[in-house]
């Protein structure tokens, strides 16, 4: 194996690939890029065994071959490589020597035949979307999704294609995000992928704004693939709660708020809550809100942020991190929520297909 190839783009290129790698892996080759040299591409794999990630880098190709080397110091030294291009040759031993300018590195590796092989979706549905597209829907859900690995099946997003539009899909159990589009796909095609949280955040960083994705999915595995990406991932198991159970109908109470005045303020007043107190208090009034929170540990705070609302008071309370995060993803200047009654869960939406449903706090 022997190719050169751009500095910045064969950094570029390894630091995609270089998130998936678990630095405490027992097994000594997942802490190593499969380096792959064929035709006009280099072609850089990295896995942890549930997710995978192959980036595609162009390079001038004088002998095919491949070999795995290790990610942390490879990548650092491309990085700090003081010429704009970066000759990487496979020696004796898998021994792999990097020249750049006047430097040289020899860097020990592992066979290429002991990585493990690449999953295939061979037998499986396949479709393709947007790309820029399934960016957003993801940036939208995927921070709702659970941690508490006693219900894994709420650690991921469910995606889902039915009838020709595309639903995405994250619950913790106390909030629920909600995105749904109609897509280019065929209608009879029916898909639910509920993927881990790891390859949504993966998806996230590396998807553009141009072009499609293709995805291939069986039982187990979904393949998500772009020109120069390919993110392969296991699927979580299991079926996915029925979340139409817990949207609300209609509200009694609908407020009209401004999306970032209203996102600023909440994160102002948490700033007085605690581990103990974890709540802020919102009070709707006529054209504004008052939005309060007390520690006794720490003190209170109070803001008030203009609304527009013409109905009775009303008061409840939410954690405010779980009621301020969606906010950051959305794009609308204006928001409503939708409220009942201060035990009923509160409703975001905007003019775009986002909803979001947030359980509320006990009001002291």
């Amino acid at each position: 194996m022997k190719f050169t190839a751009s500095k910045e783009k064969l950094s570029a290129g390894l630091q995609k690939v270089l998130t998936v790698i678990n630095p405490r892996s027992p097994i000594p080759v997942l802490s190593n890029i499969l380096v792959a040299a064929q035709q006009d591409a280099v072609h850089l794999t990295a896995t942890d065994l549930d997710l995978s990630v192959r980036v595609s880098v162009e390079a001038n190709v004088a002998e095919f071959g491949e070999t795995t080397v290790p990610a942390k110091f490879t990548a650092s030294i491309v990085r700090e490589a003081p010429a704009d291009e970066v000759q990487i040759e496979l020696g004796a031993n898998e021994t792999a020597e990097i020249v750049s300018g006047s430097a040289f590195f020899s860097i020990r590796g592992i066979s290429a035949n002991d990585f493990p092989a690449l999953p295939t979706a061979e037998g499986g549905q396949a479709l393709a979307v947007d790309q820029k597209l399934l960016k957003a829907m993801l940036q939208r859900t995927g921070y709702a999704a659970s941690t508490d690995e006693s219900r894994p099946i709420l650690n991921g997003v469910l995606l889902r294609f039915k009838e020709g539009r595309l639903s995405a899909v994250a619950t913790d159990g106390r909030r629920l995000a909600l995105v749904e589009q109609d897509v280019e796909v065929d209608s009879q095609v029916a898909l639910d992928l509920v993927i881990p949280s790891k390859a949504i955040a993966e998806l996230i960083r590396s998807l553009g704004d141009d072009g499609q994705v293709r995805i291939r999915a069986t039982a187990s595995q979904v393949i998500f693939d772009t020109d120069n990406l390919t993110v392969y991932s296991k699927l979580l198991d299991g079926a996915y709660p029925n979340f139409a159970q817990v949207i609300p109908a209609p509200a009694d109470h609908r407020i009209v708020l401004e999306r970032e005045l209203f996102m600023n303020a909440v994160r102002r007043v948490a700033l007085m809550t605690s581990e103990k107190s974890n709540s802020v208090k919102l009070v709707f009034q006529k054209n504004r809100v008052v939005i309060t929170a007390s520690s006794v540990d720490i003190g209170e705070a109070r803001e008030e942020v203009p609304v527009k609302y013409d109905g009775a008071e009303i008061s409840v309370a939410f954690n405010p991190t779980l009621l301020a995060e969606p906010l950051r993803y959305l794009v609308s200047d204006e928001i409503f929520m939708e409220i009942s009654s201060p035990t009923s869960p509160g409703v975001i939406k905007t003019e775009e297909p986002f909803l979001y449903v947030i359980m509320p706090m006990m009001i002291s």
